[in-house]
């Protein structure tokens, strides 16, 4: 099992990261362990409380979070035939 990775969260967060590796990166951090974007959520007010000198705000959040969505709809849809990521459990 992964675990997550902080500096993926932290490139997602200060937008220096690709679709593919966000799709990638989701897929094997949070997908296959059985988590979703609420996880990451979570995982996000942790880093940024318990590490000193990193400061996300929460828009900064939002947006990973909602990139991530956006992302994963094209692929889903792409993919799948899906209209949107609330068309299976994530």
């Amino acid at each position: 099992m992964a675990k997550i990775n902080t500096d993926f969260l932290l490139r997602l967060a200060n937008n220096q990261i690709s679709d593919e590796e966000i799709v990638t990166g989701y897929m094997r951090y949070y997908v296959a362990q059985g988590r979703n974007l609420g996880d990451m959520k979570h995982d996000y007010i942790r880093i940024s409380s318990n590490l000193d000198g990193i400061t996300l705000s929460n828009l900064m959040i939002e947006r990973a979070l909602t990139k991530t969505r956006q992302i994963l709809d094209k692929y889903l849809i792409f993919n799948f035939n899906c209209r949107t990521t609330d068309d299976i459990e994530i």
